[in-house]
């Protein structure tokens, strides 16, 4: 069972509800941060950067039309499917458990850490039922290998249920949200809560981490008032007195990396891109915006991380991938080497029968300007 939300359609003393449950629930180390943006012709381009603690050891998927997959429930056999489309992703712990992705019709989208808010059905002890089940780390996989289009995704959530599983390489139950986008237009984001699958349609193509989805559409109401223009000098008993240089109008805009901050950030830079600008370098001014929620380590800190001992549990990014809905191109880069490197469905046979794995660039040092003489 699923419920399905309209973005506008919440109450309002949820955003008091979450709010104080945000503040007393324990959250772990988590900043990641999507969007989409949509040119002129309706072309769009999806980005996401993925922060955490841990280090999630990360490769390029490409898995072909047909693959056989078979997600695990607590180390026992669970849902098994055979793909209907090729799908390119980010692939953590050498496995095709995507945390991000687009598949051959362009749908795309991402798995989010969603803590203190995610809850699952619990798995079944009988195995025929457990066979229709999937884990939080393969749910993202099953989606993008099985759906051409949001609504495709809309219709058929039932076909599975998704269910609490522990992961061993993160040793958690990892709690998680994921957002979806097509080539049409539309994006969703879908959220287990008590047991119980929602999904809300998500007019913003935004989406950060915990509180809820509700949370966050109720918290834009409060910076209304942002605006790209800078504000005119004004007069004050008689003293003509003007704004402190450029951005006046974006005075006020949260700047710190918790999840409510970067949601309405991500909001305002997506809103106010220079639409010729779009246009013209859609994936240069993509970077340009995902690079404004780049974390170095050491800037977002647990509270439990001993420098003393060597060890920290420093939250910083760890990758940003980047996927072109129209061209069917998905782009990464690591935090060792921030040069994008691409990968498409024309580089692998879709057709194949096997999954391949592809690292990531390691460290690179700087090209020089001025190449040496041999």
């Amino acid at each position: 069972m699923f419920t399905r939300i309209t973005a506008n359609a919440l109450a309002v003393f949820k955003l008091a509800l979450a709010a104080l449950a945000f503040i007393i629930v324990p959250v772990a180390a988590n900043a990641c941060t999507s969007f989409t943006l949509t040119a002129t012709d309706g072309s769009r381009m999806y980005g996401r950067t993925m922060e955490f603690a841990q280090l999630l050891p990360t490769k390029v998927g490409l898995i072909p039309r047909g693959y056989e997959f078979a997600s695990q429930i607590n180390e026992q056999p669970g849902h098994s499917w055979k793909g209907k489309y090729a799908v390119i992703g980010a692939s953590i712990f050498d496995s095709f458990a995507l945390v991000d992705g687009i598949n051959e019709h362009g749908l795309s989208g991402g798995a989010l850490y969603f803590p203190g808010y995610a809850g699952y059905k619990n798995p079944a002890d009988d195995p025929k039922t457990r066979a229709n089940e999937v884990s939080p780390v393969d749910f993202l996989t099953w989606v993008l290998s099985n759906f051409k289009t949001v609504d495709d995704v809309k219709a058929g959530l039932d076909q599975v249920s998704l269910v609490a599983s522990f992961y061993k390489p993160m040793n958690e139950i990892p709690p998680l949200h994921y957002t979806l986008h097509d080539t049409e237009g539309h994006s969703i984001v879908i959220e287990p809560m008590n047991g119980e699958i929602k999904v809300y349609d998500n007019p913003y193509s935004v989406l950060t981490n915990s509180p809820d989805f509700e949370w966050h559409t109720q918290n834009i109401r409060n910076y209304l008032f942002l605006s790209p223009f800078n504000v005119d000098s004004k007069d004050i008993m008689g003293e003509q007195l003007a704004p402190f240089g450029q951005g006046s109008g974006l005075l006020g805009i949260p700047g710190d990396p918790t999840p409510p901050s970067r949601f309405i950030r991500a909001l305002g830079f997506i809103t106010t891109v220079d639409a010729s600008d779009l246009n013209k370098a859609p994936l240069t001014t993509m970077e340009h915006v995902l690079n404004n929620f780049d974390i170095p380590i050491g800037f977002v800190r647990s509270p439990t991380s001993s420098e003393s001992e060597g060890k920290t549990d420093d939250d910083y990014t760890q990758w940003t991938a980047i996927s072109d809905m129209k061209a069917k191109k998905f782009y990464i880069k690591t935090y060792e080497n921030q040069t994008l490197r691409t990968v498409d469905f024309e580089d692998f046979d879709v057709s194949g029968s096997e999954m391949k794995l592809i690292e990531l660039p390691a460290h690179q040092p700087p090209l020089p300007l001025i190449p040496k003489a041999p």
